[in-house]
């Protein structure tokens, strides 16, 4: 039974994943800043999950955390957040949180469990997994501009550790979901939704699930040669 740690798993993609990867018998560390609608303490896998509620906007903070934490054999970077405003009318506060959740927190849980990773496995070569959920819009550019560069951000991080860690036995990918029926959905216009379904060769959003099949998949199953790698779930939506 591995131990797996999912940032944002109160809802949308996060969610999905902790279920599944709790299906597969796994314990899942489920970190949040809200479980007030957190279904899973109803179900009977709630006692392989164990709650954490953080806001990872408190980077400084992050270290302390995860000081407590047994040790973690996946890492599931998947805490985000979007404003959904245009671009002059963020604020300093707005960009602060958007770099600081989205860019900042993931590379220092990276800097603080990886290691540990390393100095606690075994001597297969996979000792560890870490994912960051990035976006096509680190691919292609994005409404909320502050938004699309931290996924920019994201994908190269995924790179750079990957170089870094990969040779210890890490491995580090990410994902790019295409439009996906989460939280931020909610915060979409209508003649934005009708935009991306227009692009994608399904001619619909994702669902959560959809994209937390690709996520346990890197998580519990891909072979030691995928790693630094991006695997793009958008259905045609950005094609490179």
């Amino acid at each position: 039974m591995k131990t797996i740690l999912v940032t944002g798993a109160t809802r949308g993609i996060g969610h999905a994943t902790a279920k599944r990867l709790l299906a597969r018998g796994h314990h899942v560390i489920a970190l949040g800043r809200n479980f007030s609608d957190f279904d899973i303490d109803k179900s009977p896998m709630s006692g392989r999950c164990e709650r954490i509620a953080f806001d990872l906007r408190s980077v400084d903070d992050i270290s302390m955390m995860c000081a407590l934490l047994p040790p973690i054999d996946v890492l599931v970077n998947n805490a985000a957040m979007l404003t959904a405003q245009p671009f002059e009318r963020y604020t300093p506060k707005d960009r602060r949180d958007v770099i600081a959740t989205n860019i900042e927190a993931p590379a220092e849980l990276i800097r603080c469990i990886v290691p540990k990773m390393i100095s606690a496995g075994a001597v297969d070569a996979i000792k560890g997994r870490v994912i960051n959920i990035a976006s096509v819009a680190g691919f292609g550019g994005h409404p909320d501009v502050w938004y699309g560069a931290s996924k920019g951000a994201i994908l190269n991080m995924t790179k750079s550790l990957a170089k870094l860690y990969g040779p210890q036995g890490i491995m580090i990918n990410a994902v790019a979901p295409g439009p996906t029926k989460t939280r931020m959905f909610d915060q979409l216009p209508q003649s934005r939704i009708d935009e991306f379904n227009r692009l994608v060769f399904a001619g619909r959003f994702a669902e959560p699930d959809e994209m937390a099949k690709v996520i346990e998949w890197l998580a519990l199953d891909s072979p030691e040669y995928v790693n630094g790698s991006c695997v793009d779930a958008a259905s045609g939506g950005y094609l490179r």
